[in-house]
């Protein structure tokens, strides 16, 4: 097969059961045992602390990932966009929270997708977020279900759980109107694990989370409100839970089904569980500059993680000697960490699998996955796009 040869106009069906290096470059890979074994690993966690599971559905935004994710399942997912909700939906999914604070300007489709699931639930973290839900009740004796979204630390949407404020909107959801609005739970995320530089620091981060959310319900149970559930999530601090958190009733990581370069620095993961990977192909030799060209630029790939750490943006798998070091819009700049570059060992037309630091970035880019397993194509996932 020709390297060169324009197939982006073809049906990305011709692929399966293509090898990969016939694959058009750059090309979103995963390979079919790790993302099964990382999802798996997940339930087991869950399990073990006696956690329902409630995956975040924002990195791979597919029907095979979330049915995968769900052990089939197709109930209690998160999604990040209406666009999402709607696809999921329509795919047969349902217990589905929309994980983003109620606006004005989103409640036409809530409703729509309220009125369609036997369960659509939202958060909410203002009086103003309430307010809207109150003075668009849902018909048909339906009741929005709405989760109080908590900031413990994460520093993004959310009211801190120790602010009286906190108590009195929980106390409003709940006896406000209650044939109108339902208090379903409290939802934290603590997306400040990912500042963390070991597991012991993000194990700290899930600890504290847990206590705070957990003393939160306390509260709210003091006054004799009903809270039936308290999650938290992040992949970070689902992938080593801490014993605490068998004390909430569900978690809802995300990354955690590819994972990336990011959750192995974290310890996430082991480095030969992450899944996803970034086919670029060698497209010319510069001798002078010592670099090699690839195919890849930030259109195919997150410059998220340039600067953190050596690796940056993405490690190139099996060869440790070279570096990405410049992305364009469609190229990538690649040299020899020390020393000379051999360019024999990559001609031109040579293919290399790059590990990006961001999953769900990188994901965003690319309109299918090339699901692998024994060198050759054997599942394409389209995701759904936009808001």
């Amino acid at each position: 097969m020709d390297a060169g040869m324009d197939t982006r106009t073809d049906s990305p069906r011709r692929w399966l059961g293509a090898p990969l290096e016939q694959l058009p470059t750059p090309a979103l890979i995963l390979d079919q045992a790790k993302v099964r074994g990382n999802a798996e690993r997940m339930r087991e966690r869950c399990r073990a602390l006696g956690l329902r599971l409630r995956p975040h559905v924002k990195t791979h935004k597919t029907l095979e990932g979330a049915a995968l994710a769900t052990g089939g399942t197709r109930r209690g997912i998160a999604v990040s966009t209406l666009a999402e909700g709607r696809f999921f939906a329509a795919g047969g999914f349902d217990d589905i929270l929309y994980a983003f604070p109620a606006q004005e300007w989103h409640l036409p489709e809530c409703a729509a997708l309220a009125r369609q699931l036997q369960a659509f639930q939202l958060l909410v973290d203002s009086p103003r977020g309430l307010e809207l839900l109150r003075q668009n009740p849902l018909p048909g004796g339906k009741r929005w279900l709405v989760w109080l979204k908590l900031d413990c630390g994460n520093g993004r949407a959310g009211i801190r759980p120790t602010d009286p404020e906190a108590l009195e909107l929980a106390r409003a959801i709940a006896r406000g109107c209650p044939e109108v609005v339902t208090l379903a739970g409290v939802y934290a995320h603590c997306g400040n694990t990912y500042g963390c530089g070991d597991i012991p620091a993000v194990q700290d981060v899930a600890r504290d989370t847990t206590k705070a959310v957990l003393a939160f319900v306390t509260r709210l149970r003091q006054e004799g409100i009903p809270c039936p559930e308290a999650t938290i999530g992040s992949t970070p601090s689902c992938s080593h839970p801490v014993p605490e958190m068998s004390q909430l009733t569900e978690v809802h990581p995300g990354n955690y089904l590819f994972y990336d370069l990011q959750q192995t620095q974290l310890g996430s993961c082991r480095p030969e569980e992450v899944a996803i990977r970034v086919l670029t192909r060698v497209v010319g030799h510069y001798p002078h500059r010592r670099q090699l060209l690839v195919d890849c630029g930030w259109a195919a790939l997150s410059l998220h993680g340039r600067d953190r750490g050596p690796p940056g943006c993405a490690a190139i798998e099996g060869h440790p000697q070279l570096r990405l070091v410049g992305l364009t819009q469609e190229h990538g700049q690649v040299e020899a960490v020390d020393g000379e570059l051999d360019f024999q060992r990559f001609p031109v037309g040579s293919t290399l699998a790059l590990i990006p630091y961001h999953a769900c970035a990188t994901a965003a880019m690319h309109p299918v996955y090339f699901v692998h397993a024994g060198g050759k194509v054997v599942e394409l996932w389209h995701p759904t796009r936009g808001w």
